[in-house]
């Protein structure tokens, strides 16, 4: 298999990375690109465009942060599809899914989606939970291939159900998060035990383990190395947001966080980890710090 990935940014490169590990043929694109590098010290053919890339692969994965960024890539220039699969693995909207489904096959070629939960270091250690909708076919077909980058691959249904679920799924890191800060930034300015309110939420039906892995983050205010940006976020949140008000799901909870992450990447939190939203949610002042 004459394997392509499109996107070699946080989560494209260690995806790539076990590509190449698991002996895969690859080649790569990406519009920076100076983040190819790891890639091609380990064996990758480096494209200067996604057209090349995708003339000479059989298979193309895409690694984008957004909708537009993937037609740019597919589109912008002339592109054959004839006897080729894509497989998109970003967070994108069920209908912009069908739309790339439609595209392609309209372009001779094949198309389904396996969007994935988890962030760097599970996509480094080959842990990813990989959501596919797919035809029964295609999921038999290209299940080693993910096996290799998720330790659990399931198929959801057909395009574009497992869009629909990455989309359910990311609801809860907003509102998770934000909640989780609020609570904590309340114990702390009111001097509350940190560990005694932990001790008795980890014992508690509330407990998720998101908190935990957040927790020196918030404790710190450090919100260096990001294994998935506050922009991002803000990204997915509107895309929620705007599905679920479609689907006649009631979306006031996600409008009111917008604002929560916009001023977050106005006061340039931006790049760093999404967990920054709790410098918004509880400001640093001289009572903030409490332990």
């Amino acid at each position: 298999m004459k394997l392509g990935l499109i996107g070699t940014g946080l989560m494209g490169r260690p995806m790539g990375l076990r590509l190449l590990e698991s002996n895969y043929e690859l080649s790569v694109y990406n519009r920076t690109k100076e983040k190819t590098i790891p890639l091609a010290e380990k064996g990758a053919v480096v494209y200067d465009s996604p057209a090349g890339l995708i003339k000479n692969s059989d298979t193309v994965i895409l690694m984008l942060a957004h909708f537009r960024a993937i037609s740019e890539a597919l589109f912008r220039e002339e592109t054959g599809f004839k006897g080729k699969t894509v497989i998109q693995m970003s967070t994108i909207s069920p209908a912009e899914s069908l739309q790339l489904k439609q595209k392609i096959k309209k372009l001779g070629g094949n198309y389904f989606e396996a969007p994935v939960l988890g962030s760097i270091p599970q996509a480094t250690n080959g842990e990813l939970i990989i959501l596919v909708g797919s035809s029964t076919g295609q999921f038999k077909s290209f299940k080693n291939l993910l096996d290799v980058l998720g330790n659990k691959v399931l198929r959801i249904g057909e395009t574009p159900k497992g869009a629909a679920i990455k989309l359910a799924l990311n609801q809860l890191i907003v509102t998770e998060t934000a909640a989780f800060a609020m609570s904590l930034g309340y114990v702390r300015q009111t001097g509350v035990s940190v560990n005694i309110f932990m001790d008795i939420l980890r014992e508690s039906a509330l407990y998720a383990p998101t908190f935990d892995k957040k927790l020196d983050r918030y404790m710190k205010r450090d919100f260096e190395n990001p294994n998935f940006p506050v922009k991002h976020l803000l990204k997915d949140l509107n895309l929620i947001s705007e599905n679920f008000y479609a689907e006649q799901i009631n979306n006031l909870i996600l409008e009111a966080e917008k604002p929560i992450l916009q001023k977050a990447i106005e006061t340039g939190l931006g790049d760093k980890d999404y967990s920054a939203l709790y410098n918004i949610i509880h400001p640093e002042n001289k009572n903030s710090n409490k332990k």
